[in-house]
Parts: C-alpha cells; structure tokens; sequence
C-alpha cells in the first residue's frame, strides 16, 4: 500500500470514528437521561448538525460539540468534566483507529 492511500484509509476510519462516535454518544446520552431532561435537550435537528459537523469537521467540531451538549444539559461544572472526559474518550479511540491500521498495513 503506498502511503497515499495509507493516508486516504486512515481519513476514512477517522470520519468514521468521530460520526459514528459523538452519534452514539449523544443518542446514548438521550436516552439514558429520559422524558424530564427534554426541557435541556438539543432540539433533534441541532443534534444531527453536530453528527453532520463531525463527519465533515472531524475531531475539531465533534470535540466541542460533545462539551456544549453536557455544559447545556447538567450545568457549568459537571458537564465540563462529562464532556471534555467524552472528547478525550473519542481522541483516544480516533487515535488507537489510526495507529491500528498504520500496523496492519506497514
């Protein structure tokens, strides 16, 4: 494999990482926080423009969209610390996506 299309796979598996991951994130988080927490939720079409954003963005849109959904949804303090705890959840898991198939294809 030349390191271009090294290069284009690893893109592709990091659009991927970060879609998938903040959808599953804040789908998982709605449901989770049932019926009473509507009030502070995003509206459904904000929540998919933050999924739209990571896909076209990545990591740089997905990371702070994850810190304003628990800021607007538990207060200043706790969501801080649940969102940027998810945003350094989803680097890691973009970056252990990259190095596993620099590995397999090297």
């Amino acid at each position: 494999m030349t390191p271009g299309n090294l290069e284009f796979v690893e893109v592709l598996a990091s659009m991927t990482v970060n879609t998938a991951g903040i959808a599953a994130i804040l789908v998982a988080d709605e449901r989770l926080r049932g019926h009473r927490w509507r009030a502070t939720a995003w509206l459904p079409a904000t929540r998919d423009a933050a999924i739209l954003g990571a896909f076209l963005f990545g990591v740089l849109y997905a990371g702070p969209g994850l810190v304003i959904h628990f800021v607007k949804s538990r207060g200043w303090l706790t969501g801080l610390a649940l969102g940027v705890a998810a945003a350094v959840l989803l680097v890691c898991v973009d970056v252990a996506a990259a190095a596993t198939i620099e590995e397999l294809f090297l």
